[in-house]
């Protein structure tokens, strides 16, 4: 299925065939101006096709309604035997005696990130690069080009390498009241019911309507 326009951008969920990366509805990526699919954007080190079932691989998990811009790239796969705190950061396994090339364990400097995590309603500009294990929460908006390499908190707004927070797209207060709406949540009659409050930047009229059962 395609979203119509924005360069025939795609629903990513309807094109998804890696079992580690798991998306919500209607989230899109517009790749127009990369010519890659989305699975080509997410750079895992690991053969995951002739992945072992007893080796764990860090996900990437993606909510919905998320608009992620052209060139993005998701950095997966923790340290893939790169440890900065020895004394060599170069991955000496491949001159151990018993090296196999790493078909049966994992590199020994590999320590996993964990799941990099994008929320609802995140817009990620182009050719911005998150790294592993970051946590993107709900509302967030990251700036092109940015190199995200810690979590962003709901509504926040990052940019720059490394990206910092520039602003909050609302108040404290408000913010607190949309995580409570979750429209991302909503079936889809009822988000077409409530487009103009959504295109608005009236979160306390949308909340009041929240608040009284009249979405």
């Amino acid at each position: 299925m395609f979203f119509k326009n924005y360069r025939e951008s795609i629903f990513i969920k309807d094109h998804i065939k890696c079992r580690h990366i798991i998306v919500g509805n209607y989230s899109y990526y517009s790749g127009y101006y990369h010519g890659k699919t989305f699975e080509e954007c997410v750079m895992y080190l690991d053969d995951l096709d002739n992945h072992r079932a007893d080796h764990e691989t860090d996900r990437l998990i993606i909510g919905s309604f998320c608009s992620i811009a052209t060139g993005v790239k998701f950095m997966m796969g923790g340290t893939q035997g790169h440890n900065y705190n020895w004394i060599a950061a170069y991955p000496l396994d491949c001159f151990d005696e018993d090296f196999d090339g790493y078909k049966t364990v994992p590199p020994k400097g590999h320590k996993r990130k964990g799941d990099t995590v994008i929320g609802n309603d995140v817009w990620i500009g182009a050719e911005a690069l998150i790294m592993p294990g970051v946590k993107i929460a709900d509302g967030a908006v990251i700036a092109a080009r940015a190199v995200v390499t810690k979590n962003v908190d709901p509504y926040e707004i990052w940019g720059g390498n490394p990206a910092r927070l520039i602003k909050k797209r609302f108040s404290d207060k408000e913010i607190e009241k949309l995580l409570q709406v979750r429209w991302w949540n909503w079936d889809l009659e009822t988000l077409k019911r409530n487009l103009n409050d959504l295109r608005s930047a009236d979160v306390e009229a949308l909340w009041k309507k929240f608040q009284e059962g009249a979405l």
